[in-house]
């Protein structure tokens, strides 16, 4: 089963997903550990910023653990348990009140996708292989991720990686905006981890209140967005 660990340096938070031995495939062991992980962060006042990746240098993640899946009855189960503790993990990242970044290394399959789309920023290494084979492994993908694939990539670009399927390499990603930096394999962990330090340097209480203000807007609404930001135009003291 995997599991998941925090590790605080200073102001970051690193959240490190593990199973290994399946390429870091999302079973209910990783799925509730990310989803506790989130809830405990989200309260925290010490944080600045959190940084999201797999264990190991093979995979961010291979998606869905098949295998964890198929060991029940029914394989409606095992995707309905994974998929409570995603969509829970999926629902504190979206509250967080300060910046995340997924540190993505190798590949990133399906599910692992809707991890990476969970942040708000993405690093990646130059050796990144990402697809959503979900159409061709007759799997119906979360709506809130295809949201957020609208939402980075556009809705054309969201359709070609569902229904073709292709393995997109970092260069791809990076024209499309799906990732904000493409990192040497060597370089990617020192990269992430620094922009990480840079945004947990900045204000917090500013941060929060500009994190509800992207919020607002992501969601096209403009009225809550000036709502939160309703006189926080002048410097604060």
């Amino acid at each position: 089963m995997g599991s998941v660990t925090t590790d605080i340096r200073g102001s970051v938070a690193i959240v490190t997903f593990d199973n290994v031995a399946r390429m870091n495939a999302i079973d209910a062991g990783v799925a509730e550990g990310l989803a506790s992980a989130a809830v405990e962060l989200k309260a925290r006042k010490d944080v600045g910023a959190l940084v999201l990746r797999g264990a190991g240098d093979k995979s961010f993640s291979a998606g869905v653990d098949l295998k964890f899946v198929e060991g029940f009855a029914k394989r409606a189960e095992g995707f309905a348990i994974v998929e409570k503790g995603v969509e829970s993990f999926w629902s504190s990242m979206q509250a967080m009140p300060f910046p995340t970044i997924a540190m993505l290394h190798a590949n990133c399959y399906g599910g692992g996708v809707q991890l990476a789309v969970s942040t708000d920023f993405r690093f990646g290494d130059e050796a990144l292989k990402l697809s959503v084979p979900a159409v061709t492994n007759k799997l119906y993908y979360p709506v809130s991720a295809l949201e957020r694939l609208f939402a980075i990539v556009g809705e054309t670009r969201t359709r070609r990686m569902m229904l073709a399927g292709e393995v997109l390499n970092a260069q791809t990603l990076l024209a499309w905006g799906f990732l904000d930096q493409v990192c040497p394999a060597a370089e990617l962990e020192r990269e992430t981890l620094a922009f990480a330090a840079t945004l947990a340097a900045q204000p917090r209480e500013v941060v929060a209140v500009y994190q509800g203000i992207f919020r607002a807007l992501r969601a096209g609404d403009g009225k809550k967005a000036r709502i939160s930001g309703e006189g926080k135009g002048r410097a604060v003291k």
